[in-house]
């Protein structure tokens, strides 16, 4: 009898240990969910009594007044970035054109762009010396851009008329030179915005620069290019994009003036980055102007072109000897000066999304 009910009674002690055993962990999973509940609750009355320290207060009306202020802030950056794209006729004109689909358009297109250039310096006497004759493209003289710099030379080349336009039209005595920024394929571009990123990097952290690591591009040869200081650009990689010209010229202290006031208006994103100014030379203040259509009766016939010296006007009756060769001085003479000025162009870098899942992430455009 008792080896018939010795199995039902095994059976009840086993079934008795394994409640045990599953009480016992209920039980240390209520004991291990209380503790992370109790330090849950230390570090949420932390963070509640660091937020009542805070200046002002979290509240809805303070949640309110910081809400405005974003809206605020982000109206002033889209006003900004508008001010930044230029406004007027010039932006639209610069936004509307077209650039050459081929690298013989693009030649051609640089051609009128010379010719006009010299109307416009004929139009308002001033002079010009050799190394300004192409006005910042002696290098397409013969033969357009190639394929891959077609785009960021035809945007050169409206920039720049609209400066030499203004420049022009200030009526200088003499244009000097026209220099420009050496244009870039993607490739460069990339190479010198992450070099320049290096060096910014290296002096938020208090780091010597290394001379051997700044970023320069080399030159071609040529007397249209030149290359702005990274410490005088306000390019800065991946946000703001630059491109840099500098305007060489002879004339009254008037014409820088007027030139300075014109690219005030704004009307494209431009910035005065530097103005030297220094005595011009005898040889900075004559030029050769652009032909003319007519000749005068009383031109020479060898057709040497005409020059032009704007410290005083020509005398009414016959020039006397001194005045033709130029050594005689007006008892009041316009001070002329030769300046340069040097100035950026703003080109902003659209922000860089990030891919939705499954995407592959876009390219970063270039500007």
């Amino acid at each position: 009898m008792s080896r018939r009910k010795s199995p039902v009674f095994v059976g009840a002690l086993t079934l008795c240990g394994v409640l045990a055993l599953g009480e016992m962990y209920l039980i240390y999973e209520r004991w291990s969910a209380t503790r992370a509940a109790e330090a849950k609750l230390r570090q949420r009355e932390s963070d509640l009594g660091a937020m009542a320290s805070l200046i002002p207060p979290p509240s809805r009306a303070v949640a309110t007044a910081i809400e405005a202020d974003l809206a605020r802030a982000q109206r002033a950056l889209e006003s900004m970035q508008g001010e930044l794209k230029g406004r007027g006729p010039a932006a639209e004109k610069l936004r509307a054109a077209k650039v050459p689909p081929a690298r013989t358009d693009a030649y051609f297109d640089l051609a009128t762009y010379v010719e006009k250039m010299r109307e416009l310096a004929r139009k308002n006497d001033v002079g010009i010396q050799a190394e300004a004759a192409r006005f910042g493209f002696a290098s397409y003289a013969t033969e357009g851009p190639e394929a891959e710099r077609i785009e960021p030379v035809f945007r050169q080349r409206l920039i720049v008329q609209y400066l030499l336009e203004s420049l022009l039209e200030a009526k200088p005595t003499v244009l000097l030179g026209v220099k420009r920024e050496p244009t870039l394929t993607k490739a460069e571009r990339t190479a010198r915005d992450e070099a320049l990123a290096a060096a910014a990097a290296n002096a938020a952290a208090g780091q010597v620069a290394d001379p051997s690591a700044t970023p320069e591009v080399s030159l071609p040869e040529g007397p249209d290019y030149f290359q702005i200081s990274p410490q005088a650009s306000v390019r800065k990689p991946g946000f703001i994009d630059t491109e840099a010209f500098r305007f060489v010229f002879s004339g009254p202290t008037a014409a820088l003036r007027t030139f300075l006031n014109r690219l005030a208006a704004f009307e494209l994103p431009l910035l005065v980055r530097e103005v030297e100014v220094v005595p011009a030379t005898n040889e900075e203040t004559i030029g050769e102007q652009a032909p003319v259509e007519e000749a005068p009766a009383a031109s020479a016939a060898d057709g040497s072109p005409s020059v032009v010296l704007r410290a005083s006007k020509a005398p009414a009756k016959a020039p006397t000897k001194a005045a033709r060769t130029n050594t005689s001085t007006p008892i009041v003479a316009k001070p002329i000066s030769k300046f340069t000025v040097t100035v950026e162009y703003v080109l902003l870098v659209p922000p860089v999304t990030p891919p939705a899942e499954g995407e592959q992430p876009a390219p970063p455009p270039q500007s």
